[in-house]
């Protein structure tokens, strides 16, 4: 009967010495060029000029995911209505805040996507929304965002 237990010749267990975790070679993905936050908007600001500022200044595209706080003045318009804008100039409660302004790929801030859409409550109780032109910051606003760096453009085939 053999000994298996006693061999002259040991195998080593584990990396070779001297062996180190390799980077992998991966494409930034979304978590290392993007960035969740919370943006204070201060009182009395257009909110969609300092959200365009702020990106543009920055160098990054974002997407609002939502906003909450006190509104003095916005101008809504309904996307493919006839009517013209409305503008409402009271105190009013944002309710739903979404959007997204995004550079142009290419860079230089030349060209540039953009759409806000708000929904807001009057002190009578009713609502009022559709796509925002501008709204005033009557206290401060608090923004929930997604900023991010490289935006991929996607083309569809129709």
């Amino acid at each position: 009967m053999e000994n298996l237990g006693e061999s002259s010749v040991r195998r080593s267990r584990g990396r070779p010495l001297g062996s180190k975790n390799k980077p992998k070679d991966n494409p930034p993905s979304l978590t290392q060029t993007t960035n969740k936050v919370v943006l204070v908007v201060p009182h009395g600001v257009n909110i969609i000029q300092w959200v365009e500022g702020f990106a543009q200044h920055e160098g990054v595209s974002l997407a609002i995911l939502n906003g909450s706080g006190s509104i003095s003045e916005v101008a809504l318009k309904h996307e493919g209505s006839q009517f013209p804008s409305q503008e409402f100039k009271e105190q009013l409660n944002l309710v739903s805040f979404s959007g997204a302004y995004i550079l142009s790929p290419s860079g230089g801030g030349s060209s540039t996507t953009q759409f806000f859409n708000a929904s807001l409550v009057r002190d009578d109780c009713s609502v009022v929304s559709g796509s925002a032109l501008h709204m005033v910051a009557l206290g401060r606003v608090l923004l929930s965002v997604f900023i991010f760096s490289y935006p991929k453009v996607y083309k569809t085939i129709a």
